[in-house]
């Protein structure tokens, strides 16, 4: 994959994967808005998660949008609603942080990561918040291959923009690797090179597709030098 100066990956799904089972962090996502949110009816509260889900998709809202939208669901009042979402999603990111670490990053990863980003200048560029991905970075002690982490309040397309315009390159000379939809539109928009990664979740992804996937970031090096 000649041209390319520059890689931007997405944390969770992508960097944060199990690939034996292809889960990884998007269903701890999942698990902890129930565990967040347990007093409500499970039946109930996913329909309403995944709507919220879908409506902040590629960093266009973060997790107080969706925590805020199923306490509306619920008829939270909105007096001291401000402090109940910063309770909830305090909560959230502690069962979601606690389940990285569970995960963790293979020995396998963490060599292709050091390979690629020894000779490219490699980012996170996420829809999580950026000190939570941060945070998991520097707790998994990968943060040191990464010569940024983007996350919320930029979109996704706002912070591949971003590092185009901070590495000074066209747009075809950053590479976006994403598990999403959205990121695949997000690159589209900017006009950057796609990798998609394939995950159990990801369904749409196991047939024929218009860009190259792979099921691994171990997978990455090997492409890179084509």
């Amino acid at each position: 994959m000649h041209h390319v100066k520059a890689i931007a990956l997405d944390f969770d799904n992508c960097v944060i994967l199990d690939t034996h089972t292809g889960t990884g962090s998007e269903e701890i996502k999942d698990r902890g808005w129930f565990e967040v949110f347990k007093e409500y009816d499970a039946a109930e509260l996913g329909p309403v998660l995944e709507k919220a889900k879908n409506d902040i998709a590629g960093g266009k809202g973060d997790r107080a949008d969706v925590a805020y939208a199923i306490m509306r669901h619920f008829g939270v009042p909105e007096a001291g609603a401000r402090t109940q979402i910063d309770s909830r999603c305090a909560a959230f990111d502690s069962y979601v942080q606690n389940g990285i670490q569970t995960i963790g990053v293979s020995d396998e990863v963490r060599a292709a990561l050091a390979e690629f980003s020894k000779h490219t200048p490699t980012y996170i560029n996420t829809a999580t918040p950026q000190i939570s991905a941060r945070q998991s970075a520097e707790r998994l002690h990968i943060a040191h291959y990464f010569k940024n982490i983007l996350g919320r309040p930029g979109t996704k397309v706002e912070n591949l923009r971003a590092i185009i315009s901070q590495e000074d390159i066209e747009p075809r000379e950053l590479l976006f690797v994403d598990d999403q939809q959205s990121g695949w539109q997000a690159a589209q928009e900017t006009d950057a090179r796609f990798i998609g990664i394939i995950t159990k979740r990801n369904t749409a992804w196991h047939h024929d597709t218009p860009f190259e996937t792979i099921r691994s970031l171990t997978e990455l090096p090997s492409l890179l030098a084509q």
